[in-house]
């Protein structure tokens, strides 16, 4: 295919996506327009159903055996190989298929296969199938079919949004968003309750005028029964939706084409009636410069979905938006600002030419962000120079968009957008940047939860660690000879530690090992464990079992498990003299190696009841005679380092 086949499919497939209504349209004439583009004799369109099924929705064409692919498996891999913007061009049967043969394209009287996924963000809706009835190698460089599955999937996802909003949610904004659109709500028995005021604009009549009289009166006569019976269906079902063009009589005369979108809220009790939002259509075009900026806004909408969700902080979101935004729609100021406690706004990200400024504050209710922070809906200014409220940050600024952004339901912030065009903004920029906003808000409230996660684990962590600190209290309370001694070799092993170049994630195991290493004596009678006087061979015997009980009553607990080796192996000997395994040299544990010779120092440097505590030269001798014996002489040299730095410090006595 030429690069001019592959842009002109683009352009006309675009074109006709984006002119299609409603989603059951968009699925089942956007497959007949694209299988009829290419010339496939047969096309599906699979809409995910669950995690792992696709149902067909469309087809294109008939075959005795098409009910096989009713139902699509997501086959393992599957996904992963359409990723969005990807595409698949393949002889049938394919080279390397090795699902069940009654699914192969190949019954289905095929020869190629078109496969590429519809996607919505970052998320796989769908798949679109084009099956050819003879090899078609001309097919392979078609990569504007990945750009079409995302703007497809985009849309989709955006009508099906559209159509499941719930009614109050649709009036407000119906009413206050939609500009100088014409909006008018009917009742139940056909009278204008409400007509918003571009009705003068629009058709020529003032909004009072209409207001009491029946709908029926302005439309082209022609057109009636049309729409009388489209909205006598319309009501049966409340909160249905529909989309129709009519005619509409202007007072001057002339006749103006509308685009419709009708909703039925009779059943709202803030409502009572038909919500009918109205264009005029006459003289519309869809023109290269408007597909351009629809085809850029739904770009855009797909990225934000797929970027933000790789942030993981507040101001990673905020700026990745403020980026996304200026280098999509190529708008010169952006920012996002954040809804403070006391009302007033800090801007969280702006343009990057000044991102690194200190940030901006608006006070309670200040400024064009104030007010529409204060009613919490959308606020579009077309000209700021008009608008006594705006707060100007740039001289050469005409038009002003902002819009709310809610976390968890909440309001959170803005997204504000500014131009240096008068009216810069038109009503599906508007609603571009409403579904930025909003899918940044998901983001944000993904990213709440995780911090409220790390907080919850930090806090959790932090009450373990106390309760190990209390473990060792006690056990230093009842051994008085020993009291103070678990928290000065903890302290003393993890500067050791850190001296040696220990990573700093493995510091908290050792800290922990080192607290409870002695946690074993807790099974040691208290006759030989507090027994003034030596020990006999049979007590000494029961006092070597302490580094297997604490072992033992260590293991079952997931979270120290890192941390068992000091308590395990801290009486190993580098001779291999030690207990309880009799392991030596380097089968000792590193972090029991260098909490050993801590334990030894804290002991030689404490009085005893049968011996007074030594002094430091030494006890540093006697570790320096044990070096190769009972120590690794590599971290006896370290420990010899540490504590001569702190006796130059000051921080270690005679």
């Amino acid at each position: 295919m030429t690069d001019t086949f592959a842009h002109d499919l683009l352009l006309n497939t675009t074109r006709f996506l984006l002119a299609q209504p409603e989603p059951d349209r968009l699925c089942r004439d956007g497959l007949t327009f694209l299988a009829g583009q290419l010339g496939a004799t047969l096309g599906m369109l699979h809409l995910r159903e669950t995690e792992v099924t696709y149902r067909l929705h469309s087809h294109v064409g008939t075959h005795p055996l098409l009910h096989v692919h009713e139902l699509q498996i997501m086959e393992p891999g599957w996904e992963e190989l359409l990723q969005a913007g990807a595409w698949i061009s393949t002889p049938v049967p394919a080279p390397d298929w090795t699902g069940p043969e009654e699914r192969n394209y190949a019954r289905l009287d095929a020869r190629h296969l078109v496969n590429f996924g519809l996607y919505s963000g970052p998320r796989l809706i769908g798949t679109v199938n084009l099956l050819f009835d003879r090899p078609r190698p001309d097919l392979s460089d078609l990569e504007v079919l990945g750009t079409v599955g995302a703007l497809w999937g985009t849309l989709l996802e955006r009508q099906q949004a559209q159509r499941d909003l719930a009614g109050r949610e649709a009036m407000l904004r119906m009413i206050t968003d939609q500009g100088s659109d014409l909006l008018s709500v009917v009742d139940e028995q056909g009278v204008i309750t409400y007509q918003s005021a571009a009705s003068g604009e629009l058709i020529g009549y003032p909004a009072d005028f209409l207001i009491g009289r029946p709908y029926s009166g302005a439309i082209h006569r022609p057109d009636l029964p049309g729409v009388t019976a489209a909205l006598d269906n319309l009501r049966r079902v409340p909160g249905s939706a529909l989309n129709l063009s009519f005619r509409i009589r202007h007072a001057r005369g002339q006749l103006v084409w509308l685009e419709a979108n009708a909703r039925n809220l009779l059943h709202e009790p803030a409502v009572r009636g038909v919500v009918i939002h109205m264009r005029d259509v006459t003289a519309a075009q869809a023109t290269q410069r408007y597909l351009e900026r629809r085809v850029q806004d739904l770009t855009l909408m797909h990225d934000t979905g797929r970027l933000l969700h790789l942030s993981r902080t507040v101001p990673e979101v905020a700026e990745g938006l403020v980026d996304l935004i200026q280098g999509r729609l190529g708008l010169p100021h952006v920012q996002v600002g954040r809804l403070l406690p006391d009302g007033s706004v800090e801007a969280v990200a702006r343009e990057t030419e000044v991102r690194d400024q200190p940030p901006t504050r608006l006070a309670p209710g200040e400024g064009l962000i104030g007010a529409a922070l204060e009613a919490g809906q959308t606020l579009y200014v077309p000209d700021v120079r008009q608008d006594p409220r705006y707060v100007q940050r740039h001289v050469t600024m005409r038009s002003e968009a902002i819009v709310p952004i809610r976390v968890n339901g909440q309001l959170w912030g803005v997204l504000n957008v500014e131009s240096p065009q008068r009216d810069a903004f038109d009503r599906g920029d508007i609603q571009t940047l409403e579904t930025v906003a909003a899918q940044a808000g998901s983001v944000l409230a993904n990213v709440a939860l995780l911090e409220d996660l790390r907080r919850s684990r930090d806090e959790l962590r932090a009450a373990y660690d106390e309760t190990l600190a209390g473990w060792a209290r006690a056990l230093d309370l009842r051994d008085r000879e020993t009291e103070g001694h678990s928290q000065r070799v903890t302290d003393l092993t993890v500067q050791l530690a850190r001296q040696m170049g220990v990573p700093a994630e493995q510091l908290v195991h050792i800290w922990r090992g080192a607290l409870l290493h002695d946690i074993g004596k807790v099974g040691i009678p208290d006759a030989i464990l507090l027994k003034p006087g030596p020990l006999t061979d049979e007590e000494w015997q029961v006092m070597r079992q302490h580094p297997q009980m604490a072992f033992d009553v260590l293991r079952p607990i997931a979270f120290l498990h890192p941390a068992l080796d000091i308590p395990l192996a801290h009486h190993e000997h580098w001779n291999g003299g030690g207990y309880p395994r009799g392991l030596q040299a380097e089968q000792i544990p590193l972090a029991a190696r260098i909490f050993t010779i801590v334990d030894v120092w804290d002991a030689l440097r404490s009085d005893r009841p049968y011996r007074p505590a030594w002094t430091r030269e030494r006890a540093l001798a006697h570790l320096e005679a044990q070096s190769g014996v009972q120590f690794d002489p590599q971290v006896v040299q370290a420990f010899m380092r540490l504590i001569r730095s702190q006796q130059t410090l000051g921080g270690e006595s005679a």
